[in-house]
């Protein structure tokens, strides 16, 4: 369900329901006899093809010129993961109409800011990875003289990725540079740190820790949708 009555400030929003959808040439269990049940019995069984099965309703809300989506993951004992939200996302803008004037959209979760300073602890980091999806602004020095989008669209590229790896029985030391594209690569990529702690082997993807909100609220003073609505951050306008 959409609700594009804010869609002039840039503002779309909208419920998600999932629900389990039965197959049909599926096998079924009787439970009282213990087996698998016979075709007579699943023969009485009649389900109409627009009803579904146990459904969970998320609210989201699309800030369309911010490319900035939240979404919904707990309501009342269902859950809706950030990888399924990434593939369902995913799955919309892969419509063709869409990519015909737009293009291949990148769908990427945002990453907790704290799995940076985690990542970069590690005792002993043999290798970096930053991969930076399109499109962004500027992330390097002022006097870079392309900045990232710019550089993939002249190249005709999707995504750039940019690896660090260190000195023979060395480790990498993160500065300025590093955290500062790590930090935007929450926002529009990914970063994977591999190295060595004091339990051994280490491997770490920045995509295994989405940033999430959490909030309390009482069912008997606000409603579930006041109370998505209102744990959200107020982005600032898109610059002209």
């Amino acid at each position: 369900m959409l609700d594009r009555s804010e869609a002039e400030d840039g503002i779309v929003t909208g419920t998600i329901t999932t629900f389990v959808k039965f197959d049909k040439n599926g096998e079924w269990f009787n439970s009282a006899d213990l087996k698998e049940a016979t075709k007579d019995q699943v023969s009485e069984v009649s389900i109409p093809v627009d009803m579904h099965w146990n459904p969970g309703y998320f609210y989201f809300k699309f800030y369309t010129k911010r490319h900035r989506l939240y979404f919904q993951t707990y309501s009342k004992g269902k859950t809706f993961t950030p990888l399924s939200a990434q593939k369902f996302f995913s799955h919309l803008s892969a419509n063709l109409d869409i990519m015909g004037e737009f293009g291949e959209a990148q769908v990427s979760i945002v990453q907790d800011k704290a799995t940076l300073d985690k990542m970069f602890k590690i005792d002993r980091i043999k290798e970096i990875s930053i991969t930076i999806l399109k499109p962004n602004p500027d992330i390097f020095d002022d006097d870079f003289d392309k900045n990232v989008e710019a550089h993939l669209a002249q190249t005709h590229s999707r995504e750039i990725t940019v690896t660090y790896k260190a000195d023979a029985n060395g480790s990498i030391t993160p500065d300025d540079d590093i955290n500062k594209i790590g930090t935007f690569a929450l926002t529009n990529g990914s970063v994977t740190v591999v190295g060595r702690d004091g339990k051994g082997a280490v491997r770490m993807n920045s995509e295994q820790f989405p940033e999430e909100l959490h909030d309390r609220f009482d069912p008997e003073v606000q409603s579930e949708r006041n109370a998505f609505f209102s744990l959200l951050p107020a982005l600032p306008p898109v610059a002209k």
